[in-house]
Formats: C-alpha cells, structure tokens, sequence
C-alpha cells in the first residue's frame, strides 16, 4: 500500500476541502434567522436603541421587540445606538451604511429634498389609522400632499414659571393666585419684578449656548411678525434680517442691558436653566412640558410651583414653536426591508398610545416615585388619543397634564423653518443672540443682516428647486 500520494492527488484533495469548506461556510453566512416553517425572518435594523451600558435601556428595548414579534413575528429588529448626527448622516447614506429606520428630529425637513427619505404616502394609504394622524404634527415632512415620516412624539413651547416667586413679587390676580404675561410688556414688567440680585434670582432665563441659544430666538421673532425662511418665487430666501427680526434682537438686547432681568451666566445651556430654574433663582424660562418632570425628577422642584401658559404674544401676535422626533425610511432599502419597516414604525407610535401600556405606565411611575408628562402635542386624534388620555386620568398626580393651555397654544403653533436648521440655529443665529448678550454696542440689524447672507450664500442658494 502506497502511504504517499503523488503531486496531482494532493492537489485534488486541496480543491476537494476548498469546495467542502466554500459550502460550510456559504451555509454559515446566509444562515438567517427562520420563523415556524423555516421562512428566512426579514432582519430590520434601526438607529434609535440603547447603548451597551445601558442595560435598562436594552432591557426596555428587547421586551418592546417581544410585544412586536407577537405580532409580527416574521420580522427581527436589530439596533444600533448610532443615532442621528447632520454631520455623518449624508455620509453614512451614500455610503449604504445607514440603518433601514432613522430617528430625526423635526428641523430635518431638508432630508427630503436630497432624496434621502422614502415616501410613505402608500403605506399609509392602506393604514387603518391614516385618518386619526394630527396633520399639524406632520406638517414639517409633507411636501405636495406626499408624507415622508412618521412623528414619534410632538411638542409646543411654553412659558415655564415659579408660582411661589410670582407671588412673592405681587405679580397675581384678583384670587391671589400667580398670574403670567400675557404680552411683551407684561413679560418686560414681570422679569423686573421677578429679578432680585441681592438674592440671585433673574426674572428671566435665556439660552445663550451653542444652538439653543438660535433655537429660542424662533419664537421671539414669530411674535414680532418676521420669519427665517420664505419661497419667493420658486426660490428660498433667508428672511431673518427684516425690521420685525431686528426688533426681536433689540428686546433680549434690552433684556440684557436696558433691564438686566437675565441670568448672571449669559451663555447657559437649557440644562443649566433648569436647575437654577428649579432653586428658585429663575422666575421663567420658554420650555417644552416634557421638561416638567425633569424638574420634579431630577432637581426636586415642587410639581404645585410650576406654573404653564402660553408665550407672551408679541406686536404681531402669538407664536408657538412646536417640534419633536420622526421616523424614516432609508429609500436604498429593500421594497421587502421598506415594509417590513413600516410595520415597525407604525406599531411604535400606535403602542405609545395603548392605553393598557398607558395604565402600566401611571403605575411604574407610582412606584418609582416619579412623574411624567403626556404629550402637548398629541401625534393622534380622535378616538385613538381620546382613550389613552381616558385611560391616563385616574394617574392624573404622575401622568402630568395641562391640556387647556396646549389647546390654546396649538391655535398658534408654527414649526421650525424647513431647510437645515440646525446651522440657521448654531453657526449664524446664535452668534447674534451672543452678540448682544456680551456686547452693550452691539448692532442687532448689522448682525442679522451678515448672517442672513452668509446663510442663504452657504446654504438656501444650494437648495434644489
């Protein structure tokens, strides 16, 4: 017997074991997950879940993907914690890295333009509950009748203030009870009084930092009558150096330096005012009512000495800044991933409003000893809405709500400008709002009139027709 084999056979047996483990290995790669019957599962990755560390955040996430493969079980969620940065996101598109759902905020609106956002208006032609969305809430992702998101939750600004402080100052009504501005001088007359610097306090806390500090300048603007971004024509123009802008400028200018009603730490972030907000130290703040309940939460604020009202109404009137989170869909996913997707997406926003996970909810709380708040902004009508704010209601003392005021403030709710807010807000709004924080000369209309055409230079002249 020949132990030995010669030249040729060993290179048969060579090209034998390389097809064998080419198989093996083609059979481990494509070696998808399979529901009862064999069936491949339909893998649908998303960018909104939790970071490693966070293991309650996993925990929650992996029993919201059970309550979903209960009825949906041909679909398996994988996440990333990648969320979503303007930054890299148009690089991680073109480079098909993207997830097949994307979390984005409200200011993104301009996605749809670079063809970055699928369509949803089939989908939803064939959903049950199409007719029960607040069209309000969707209006920043509508383009000609066509809907290219769906709204995880919504919200209004409002002005935020310290009931006990308002009463100390005699800023009350005829009962006693603290009573808010309803116009710009009343705002003006209520931050003087308010304002005690021997004890620290500010009548009012503005965001000076980054951009929060643009952001909060939407709604001052509003009132004065102006805008940011307006179609003139077929063609975006920046419109946030008019007479209306500058005099919106020249009121937290005077805030600053006519009155000094205003923080000691100009250039604070939101998170800085709450806390000082909290300690008494701020009288009133513009914030959204899902901050409530981090100031009973987290800083220990009485919920009895938050006051909520609407936004002083400017010269031109009022004016409330609603916004909130959306979902997408990545348009260079599978037509089988697409609505695999929208199953998900559409399950997510009618689950945060079941009103069995509403009563859970108001429970968890109790025994956590927190509270929450339920949305200004509900993303349904109707019915579906009505129920799970039914099924709130005996949770009333932790599922906070103020629905007479957000009633009265959606009469009034304008949405953030529509093209690529985020630099509008921190690269040429918020240096102004500086500006006239830090400089007593200060010129409020040579300020916004630089940046309204570095703006539309760099970026509304870009913008597809």
């Amino acid at each position: 017997m020949n132990l030995y084999m010669s030249t040729r056979q060993k290179w048969l047996l060579v090209a034998v074991l390389a097809v064998a483990l080419t198989c093996v290995l083609a059979v481990k790669w494509n070696d998808k997950p399979k529901v009862a019957g064999g069936q491949s599962k339909i893998v649908v990755t998303v960018n909104d879940g939790p970071v490693e560390t966070d293991k309650v955040a996993i925990q929650r996430m992996k029993e919201s993907i059970a309550r979903f493969n209960k009825v949906y079980p041909e679909i398996e969620i994988k996440w990333t914690s990648h969320g979503y940065s303007p930054d890299s996101f148009s690089t991680r598109m073109a480079g098909g890295t993207a997830e097949d759902v994307i979390r984005i905020p409200a200011t993104e609106g301009y996605l749809i333009e670079r063809g970055y956002a699928l369509d949803l208006t089939d989908f939803l032609t064939d959903w049950q509950y199409k007719d029960q969305l607040n069209k309000d809430v969707l209006a920043p992702f509508i383009r000609k009748g066509h809907i290219y998101a769906l709204p995880i939750d919504g919200y209004m600004m409002g002005l935020l203030y310290n009931k006990k402080l308002f009463q100390e100052a005699g800023l009350t009504d005829p009962q006693g009870k603290a009573k808010p501005p309803a116009d710009w001088d009343e705002f003006v007359v209520a931050a003087k009084k308010l304002t005690n610097k021997k004890k620290g306090i500010a009548g009012f806390g503005i965001m000076g930092k980054a951009a929060e500090a643009g952001w909060g300048f939407l709604n001052w603007v509003w009132q004065a009558g102006g805008d940011f971004e307006r179609e003139e024509n077929g063609v975006w123009q920046a419109v946030f150096a008019s007479k209306e802008a500058v005099e919106a400028l020249e009121l937290i200018q005077d805030l600053r330096w006519q009155h000094d009603v205003l923080q000691a730490m100009l250039l604070s972030t939101f998170s800085e005012l709450e806390g000082r907000f909290a300690s008494a130290q701020i009288g009133m703040m513009f914030a959204a009512q899902d901050r409530i309940s981090n100031l009973v939460n987290q800083y220990g604020m009485k919920l009895e000495d938050i006051g909520v009202a609407l936004l002083p109404a400017g010269p031109a009137g009022r004016a409330n800044q609603m916004g909130g989170n959306y979902y997408i869909l990545n348009p260079k996913s599978s037509v089988e991933v697409q609505e695999a997707a929208f199953k998900w997406i559409s399950w997510k926003i009618l689950g945060s409003m079941d009103p069995q996970r509403m009563q859970e909810r108001g429970e968890d709380l109790r025994k956590q000893g927190q509270i929450s708040t339920l949305t200004a902004l509900p993303i349904f009508e109707g019915e579906i809405d009505s129920k799970a704010r039914e099924a709130a209601t005996p949770y009333k003392d932790v599922l906070v709500d103020f629905p007479d005021v957000w009633r009265e403030a959606a009469k009034y709710m304008r949405p953030e400008p529509p093209f690529y807010c985020q630099q509008l807000y921190s690269e040429y709004l918020a240096p102004a709002i500086q500006a006239v924080l830090t400089k007593r000369d200060a010129d409020p209309k040579a300020l916004l009139t630089q940046a309204a055409r570095g703006f539309q230079e760099r970026f509304l002249d870009k913008v597809a027709q």
